[in-house]
């Protein structure tokens, strides 16, 4: 959504937004036929309002003359409540479908692209906060934009028919208001677009923070975070100060355009009262209905720009949810919507490998190089893993081990060189049953709430028996399958935690028989007689498969039958 300010209508809205949210081009109709009921309501209460003042002051009309419009004028007053009542309704319930579908389309569309790419704070922000503000968007602006469509067309008919010297005043100030409010509009934008960044930032620290925060308490550093958090919320509060006097002086721009164009229309129609151009009760109505239609005819426009300022953080998420959209998805994965296009290559399975993998693959990085945001690239890399050998990597940290084994899943891409699996570049397999056919241990295994045996279970498409699991459980040496755990591990050390990440791997190459194994540090919380225990019940498992072990520990370079370091 680029440049939302300085689309047509003051950045009123992106079609990208409206297409994207299903639902949204209904919303918009439903808008306009409420805001054409309530433009004639506004007509008509102006003209009953006009006649009662004129009847009672100038023909000395008696309330009981005066009652059928009494309650004519009261029912209008009760349709135009009800109009907005049912506005108000029908926005909620668009601003609840298109922030679930924006955020179910972003979802979509993050399971499919390469890991690593986003930070989990500053996305988590970005789907809960960042799209949350976009209820402001279509439950505030988007129907005062429909109305400032219709209702000052509307009201300057009237005010043409009774009186035109003050509708040609309303036609040439009128334009006045969404010229500023386009003016102000843009540089709103840019300091939205600053505070949306700052956000982030603050999520993602903040994010970072929790997730350390065991380790920096264990070593006493808890405390030095406490300066780094308050000059980023200091920042992020001075923004925010600074973002909410702009939306208060264009809100005073704003009026003050507004009330010096119906002071002008007001000192016309006073002084043909008093030279007599608008004699008796009719002359007295007419001033009256183009003085209260006046107003009418700016406060919806008015009211756009107010608004715009509430949802232009929503429109700033939005422009970054749009970003993740529109980025090319992984190898292999569908698009997000029917029909949409995707810079992924066609892929076909190798003729040779019939996918899934049915033997120990031979696994070539040829002049491979990896890349990550904000970072230099990593060195360029050449290495064999022999078919049905154990590969033990022991580079130093940061050199890209990790990496290197996100890679043979498709999480990582190389910005230069290739992967192969026996002999076939993995751009042009089924990266699928590529991943059906290895089994992995990350150096930090996700768990979900439930017993240590339902996340060893998530290993596998289907549900293991009991005594597959207590097997796999036995050779990790991994606590009772029965023990509870909360999502994040709470309850278990970290070396339990591993124990359950390895029983995962051990099940899933059990059942699957996968002829690739890959671990990162599986030893690392391990102490060394668990380490020893460890690795003994893993050894049947090496045989015949093709294992990847990222690690510094002795006891794992000792199993290997070859060992990288570079």
């Amino acid at each position: 959504m680029t440049q939302l300010a300085t689309k047509p209508a003051a950045g009123a809205f992106d079609r990208r937004l409206l297409h994207r949210a299903r639902g949204a081009s209904v919303y918009i109709g439903v808008c306009a036929a409420l805001g054409l009921a309530q433009t004639a309501c506004v007509v008509a209460g102006a003209w009953l309002i006009a006649g009662l003042v004129a009847g009672a002051f100038a023909g000395g009309e008696d309330l009981a003359a005066l009652g059928p419009r009494l309650v004519a004028l009261a029912a209008v007053l009760a349709a135009r409540a009800l109009l907005a009542s049912v506005q108000e309704a029908a926005a909620n319930r668009a601003a609840a479908g298109v922030k679930s579908g924006l955020r179910r389309q972003a979802l979509e569309r993050l399971m499919r692209l390469p890991s690593g790419t986003r930070h989990s704070g500053e996305t988590a922000n970005l789907l809960v906060r960042g799209i949350d503000a976009l209820d402001a968007y279509f439950a505030r602006y988007l129907p005062q934009l429909v109305l400032a469509a219709i209702v000052p067309v509307g009201v300057l008919v009237v005010m043409l028919a009774a009186y035109p010297p003050a509708a040609l005043i309303v036609l040439v100030t009128l334009p006045l208001i969404p010229l500023f409010g386009v003016l102000i509009g843009r540089y709103t934008k840019a300091r939205a677009d600053r505070q949306w960044a700052v956000t982030s930032r603050l999520a993602h620290h903040f994010a970072d923070l929790v997730a350390g925060l065991p380790t920096l308490k264990a070593f006493g550093r808890a405390a030095k975070q406490t300066g780094a958090i308050e000059a980023t919320t200091g920042e992020y509060r001075r923004r925010s100060m600074s973002l909410l006097r702009v939306a208060f002086c264009s809100a005073l721009v704003l009026e003050l355009a507004a009330s010096l164009s119906v002071a002008v229309v007001a000192v016309t129609v006073g002084v043909q009262l008093v030279d007599g151009g608008l004699a008796g009760q009719a002359g007295l109505q007419t001033a009256l209905l183009v003085l209260i239609l006046a107003p009418e005819a700016y406060l919806p426009l008015r009211n756009a720009g107010a608004h715009y300022h509430a949802s232009a953080e929503g429109l700033a998420a939005a422009e970054r949810v749009f970003a993740i959209l529109a980025e090319p998805t992984e190898q292999g994965a569908e698009p997000a919507e029917p029909g949409e296009p995707t810079n992924a290559p066609a892929l076909t399975s190798a003729p040779h490998i019939a996918p899934p993998l049915r033997r120990a693959p031979t696994i070539m990085f040829r002049r491979t190089v990896f890349a990550h945001p904000g970072r230099d690239p990593l060195p360029e890399l050449s290495l064999t893993v022999p078919a049905a050998q154990t590969t033990v990597l022991t580079a130093r940290s940061g050199a890209g081990k990790s990496t290197l084994l996100a890679a043979l899943l498709g999480f990582r891409r190389p910005a230069d060189g290739s992967i192969a699996f026996d002999g076939t570049d993995l751009a042009r397999l089924d990266l699928e049953a590529i991943r059906r056919s290895i089994s992995w241990l990350p150096q930090k295994p996700v768990l979900i709430d439930g017993t240590v045996a339902d996340n060893v279970r998530l290993s596998v498409p289907h549900d293991a028996s009991d005594p597959a699991v207590a097997k796999a459980l036995a050779a990790a040496h991994a606590p009772d399958g029965r023990r509870r755990v909360t999502a994040g591990g709470a309850g278990l050390s970290a070396g339990e935690a591993a124990r359950v990440g390895l029983a995962r791997l051990l099940l899933r190459a059990d059942l699957l028989d996968t002829p690739v194994l890959l671990l990162d540090e599986p030893t690392a919380h391990l102490d060394a007689d668990t380490e020893r225990a460890v690795l003994e019940s893993f050894a049947p498992y090496r045989e015949n498969r093709t294992v990847l072990i990222a690690s510094h520990r002795d006891a794992v370079r000792a199993i290997a039958d070859r060992e990288v370091d570079w």
